[in-house]
């Protein structure tokens, strides 16, 4: 599952075959919505079975953790995210505060000039920052008001599937937790990995694919 403020383009770069692997975009949020129905419509909606593994990247593992506690799952896979929201830093605090009321054009300003930021300090090549900014500038603005919340009010999740991690060890949006087989802590502080390391992050997801069997 992809992340927030971001879809399927951010796995373009990785190359995985079809046939084994399914990249799911975020859906609309209801009213009273949490990560935990959230997760449950977003992989209910799908073929999904308890002999799959699943995963995602950032908000797409939190999702991961919820959707495997609910359906069951032989593995997961969590990429730059986390099992609960006390290790997001505290500049996603902020803006989770300020999002449900935020004007339309600073929350677009903010999310297109991340990729931009990143790619000026050397975090982003000119790909990934162009990939980056034509999937943020039209991410939905429902969704980058509504999820900020929900993911600073979700409770955490215990694995109930062996843990996979892949994670920066600076990550400068998620603290890596401990929790798992942490396959690789990557040098610097990105976050983004599926577009900053696509080849190191292709080669975790194949290794799982390849130990699943399937």
């Amino acid at each position: 599952m992809t992340g927030f403020a971001l879809d399927v383009r951010a796995f373009a770069l990785l190359d995985l075959p079809p046939q084994r692997v399914r990249v799911l975009d975020l859906i609309d949020a209801e009213p009273g919505d949490t990560l935990a129905s959230y997760a449950a419509r977003l992989v209910g909606a799908t073929d999904y079975t308890p002999q799959d593994w699943i995963g995602g990247v950032s908000l797409g593992g939190m999702l991961a953790l919820e959707a495997a506690r609910q359906y069951g799952t032989q593995g997961l896979a969590l990429i730059a995210s986390t099992t609960h929201p006390r290790y997001i830093r505290g500049i996603w605090h902020a803006l989770a505060s300020v999002a449900p009321e935020a004007p339309e054009i600073f929350l677009r300003k903010l999310f297109v000039s991340v990729p931009r930021t990143l790619h000026r300090i050397g975090m982003l090549q000119n790909e990934g920052r162009d990939l980056l900014v034509g999937i943020m500038e039209k991410f939905p603005i429902p969704l980058l008001r509504q999820l900020p919340p929900m993911i600073m009010a979700w409770p955490g999740c215990r694995p109930v599937a062996p843990l996979h991690r892949l994670h920066s060890r600076g990550d400068w949006m998620i603290r890596y937790d401990g929790e798992g087989q942490c396959h690789d802590l990557l040098p610097g502080r990105h976050h983004l990995l599926t577009v900053s390391h696509p080849g190191r992050t292709r080669e975790f997801i194949l290794s799982l694919l390849n130990e699943a069997g399937g």
